[in-house]
């Protein structure tokens, strides 16, 4: 074939804008009508298209949709030749420029940068785009410098930088102004947190029920983590904390939890709240009460916790914990009733996924959590019965008997390897001690009907409610497992509780959801 009946050569250009504003858009359009009379000035080259990235950095190719379309047609031998004005339009990022041209190369496509004067075609192509692509990179980091100064500076004075994603506020010029209906929503959650005492994923639960909207970008339904960064925002009760994540290199623009690397800047009073602060400090304390009282119930072993409390629903025996190893290296925990380990002919009982045990009993004491002060009132009425002559002394010794099995129970752990020696010696000695002052509370009433006054009563019950430690270590005293539910009773307490879950995924995806928790008289013992 001679050189007139050669094909074309198919060019494509790629042109790009680093923002999305008016002039910058008019400049764009200026660059497309440029490449398109540049190509047809040439009889033979073939039009191949124009691709075009709009707002986008030039740092890293992997948030430029366009220019990664353009690569993978000339890739697949569809564009013989790129054109581009220049190597900072190209990539800004050494390693990318480099890496891409060589891999085009590599497929006969080359890339000419018009202003730069360089082919990659060319035998010194490379070695001149290496030294363009540097100097681009250079200019990136020194833009990239000065705009987070600029930023800087703006944050000082109160400018509030974001993507107009914050809940119950619209965010225009830097200014934040309360959204109305979104603004009820905060406030409720904020009441139903600290008045109503009700967890987030109860509080979640509700507005998906109740039909409110999430937040943009989240789905139809609310979530636990929803809740929280309403609770946690200082911008709901006016503040403005600034710098909360920071850059990590101008070239990824990954951006991370700022840990102090950086300095912060909280304004107080910036902007109209939401809530007061009394009600924002509030719920900081709270949620740091309950995050302790999270912490103190993973102190406790769950395989001790739940030692000698799991019951059968068919044959009456006790459930043990049973692990197995997965391929991937994860523990599946189930529960295995003693009786269906005896073989074919034993109890037909299901087992229990850990996972689903620790959820539905977490449930039951996060709702009781909610009305601690009826829990209060109900254990106060339990006293004020206890305290007559001929039921008081009977009571504690019921205590004393509960105390001694729980003793038990962790030796029995002990020797079953749920629990290690100093874990048994902690629970022996606190099982002890509260028998000693037990006893000591029946030798009293054995030598005199004096009583506790009602108002030192109250105050310890309030004390040992708030503490994490020995709630825990009181609160559940038996699950039942049934085929459909468990059935959970809380010590003290006139009602039981079945609770109904669903898992869904597999291995460490595994993940459990209460779908009903419904109230029952609790039978007599």
């Amino acid at each position: 074939m001679s050189h007139s009946e050669r094909a074309p050569l198919r060019v494509a250009a790629y042109c790009r804008v680093s923002t999305d504003k008016e002039d910058q858009l008019n400049s764009l359009a200026a660059q497309r009508r440029f490449f398109q009379e540049y190509i047809a000035g040439h009889p033979a080259w073939a039009f191949a298209g124009i691709f075009a990235d709009e707002g986008l950095s030039g740092t890293s190719v992997k948030r430029r949709p366009q220019f990664a379309e353009l690569v993978q047609r000339a890739m697949a031998g569809g564009i013989d030749l790129i054109l581009t004005k220049e190597v900072s339009r190209f990539a800004r990022n050494t390693v990318d420029a480099l890496q891409i041209t060589r891999q085009l190369k590599g497929r006969g496509v080359g890339v000419l940068f018009l202003n730069d004067n360089i082919d990659t075609r060319e035998n010194d192509g490379e070695f001149r785009l290496t030294i363009m692509a540097s100097v681009a990179q250079e200019e990136s980091r020194k833009v990239s410098e000065r705009t987070r100064w600029g930023q800087l500076q703006a944050m000082k004075r109160g400018v509030a930088f974001g993507n107009n994603s914050l809940y119950g506020y619209t965010l225009s010029g830097g200014r934040l102004t309360i959204q109305p209906e979104q603004a009820e929503v905060v406030r409720a959650v904020y009441r139903k947190f600290l008045t109503e005492r009700k967890g987030s994923h109860i509080i979640a639960r509700e507005l998906t029920e109740s039909g409110v909207r999430p937040p943009l970008r989240s789905g139809g339904a609310w979530s636990s983590a929803m809740v929280l960064r309403l609770l946690k925002n200082e911008k709901y009760c006016g503040d403005l904390l600034q710098k909360k994540y920071r850059t990590t290199d101008h070239l990824t623009h990954r951006k991370i939890v700022n840990d102090g690397a950086e300095e912060q800047f909280c304004l107080r009073d910036h902007h109209e709240a939401i809530v007061s602060r009394s009600q924002f400090q509030a719920v900081q304390e709270e949620l740091a009460r309950r995050s302790r009282l999270t912490a103190d119930r993973n102190r406790f072993s769950a395989r001790y916790w739940y030692s000698g409390k799991i019951r059968c629903g068919a044959c009456g025996r006790s459930l043990t914990l049973k692990r197995t190893r997965r391929p991937d290296g994860t523990e599946y925990r189930r529960f295995v009733c003693r009786g269906r380990l005896e073989g074919s002919g034993g109890c037909q009982m299901r087992a229990v996924r850990a996972e689903e045990l620790f959820a539905c009993t977490q449930y039951v004491l996060e709702r009781l959590a909610l009305d601690r002060r009826a829990m209060l009132e109900e254990l106060l009425g339990a006293w004020r019965a206890w305290r007559q002559p001929d039921g008081t002394p009977e009571k504690i010794r019921q205590a004393l008997r509960r105390q001694g099995a729980r003793r038990e129970r962790a030796v029995e752990a002990f020797l079953d390897g749920d629990l290690d020696r100093a874990a048994m010696h902690r629970a022996i000695s606190r099982c002890e001690g509260e028998m000693q002052r037990l006893e000591a509370e029946l030798a009293q009433w054995e030598r005199s009907s004096v009583t506790e006054d009602e108002a030192e009563i109250r105050a310890r019950l309030e004390r040992e409610l708030e503490d994490g430690d020995a709630f825990l270590d009181e609160a559940v005293q038996r699950v039942t497992v049934y085929p459909e539910d468990l059935l959970v009773e809380v010590a003290e307490l006139p009602v039981r509780f079945r609770v109904r879950a669903e898992g869904r995924g597999t291995g460490a995806e595994y993940t459990v959801a209460v779908r009903a928790c419904l109230s029952e008289p609790r039978e007599r013992e």
